[in-house]
């Protein structure tokens, strides 16, 4: 999978506003995402070795089993990433994800097959109020694509 950022820039007098848009695959993705937020493969490569930062795959059980997963990563299906953020228990997100249950201050990390749902989890976490969190917008593609 190719991404292509496009980046504008506008300035009046008083305020500078920044647009980026992310092409991947020749469609552009209808809701932008704050450069900030999104991680690259590199960036992954070493967040798979930090257990204090939280891989969430948005992908359905059925994806997951048929592809893989990324190292380190938990599935919670984008469905239902509001309810286990807000409504699940630690000791059942503990039972049921082998760790402990994030903090708002915790940083996920949030993946796909292609980016879409991604965004869609980052835009579910942010107003939840985990304010570290973030996308890896070449999600499973991307990620299956350089491990070969």
């Amino acid at each position: 999978m190719q991404m292509k950022i496009v980046q504008l820039k506008v300035k009046t007098k008083h305020i500078t506003l920044s647009f980026t848009r992310y092409l991947t695959n020749n469609k552009e993705y209808k809701k932008m995402v704050d450069p900030k937020r999104v991680v690259s493969y590199e960036d992954m490569l070493k967040v798979i070795h930090q257990p204090e930062k939280v891989i969430i795959d948005v992908r359905n059980p059925d994806e997951v089993t048929n592809t893989g997963k990324i190292p380190s990563s938990i599935n919670i299906p984008l469905s239902t990433v509001h309810d286990v953020l807000t409504s699940m228990s630690d000791e059942e997100f503990k039972r049921q994800y082998q760790r402990g249950k994030p903090s708002s201050s915790d940083e996920l990390i949030f993946y796909c097959q292609s980016g879409r749902r991604s965004s869609e989890a980052l835009d579910k976490a942010l107003k939840l109020g985990y304010s570290n969190s973030k996308t890896y917008l070449g999600s499973w593609n991307d990620w299956s694509s350089k491990q070969k």
